[in-house]
């Protein structure tokens, strides 16, 4: 009998939760996925330029993780586990950018659910969207993210 996914979790807000950038892991993560742009890793480089200081890459929103959540509990709501789960696709828009020492709130929210039918059988993609804004409420990027149910 084949995975039903709940689609009732449409409109599902989780809690808001707050991130603080480290100067240290925005060079991490630039240095993790191979980009030695200057305005990512020199100090020097970052204060002269328009932003003051150094910037993350735009990609480095991944990271922003409510560490206190529990990961599961989105997957029992669907009705599903790890076992059954894909990373499907990820978008990124940002509209300014996200410098060290400042603290953003990250509200998650799943968008959609719908259900396919391709070549390994029936799936489902769970769409998620995290805005991140921030201290004023300013939104400052949005991040949109696919997960592949196998049914």
């Amino acid at each position: 009998m084949p995975i039903r996914i709940n689609k009732g979790v449409i409109g599902k807000e989780f809690p808001p939760y707050v991130v603080t950038v480290e100067r240290g892991k925005i060079k991490e993560f630039a240095r993790a996925i191979g980009d030695a742009n200057p305005f990512y890793l020199d100090d020097r480089v970052g204060r002269a330029s328009p932003w003051g200081d150094i910037i993350a890459p735009p990609t480095f929103t991944i990271t922003f993780r409510d560490e206190t959540a529990d990961t599961g509990a989105l997957l029992r709501e669907l009705g599903t586990d790890i076992s059954r789960v894909l990373h499907g696709e990820q978008e990124f828009e940002i509209l300014r950018p996200i410098r060290p020492g400042e603290s953003y709130v990250c509200r998650s929210k799943v968008l959609d659910v719908y259900e396919k039918t391709g070549k390994s059988g029936p799936m489902a993609f769970v769409v998620r969207e995290t805005a991140i804004t921030d201290t004023t409420n300013e939104i400052v990027a949005t991040m949109r993210h696919i997960t592949v149910v196998r049914l």
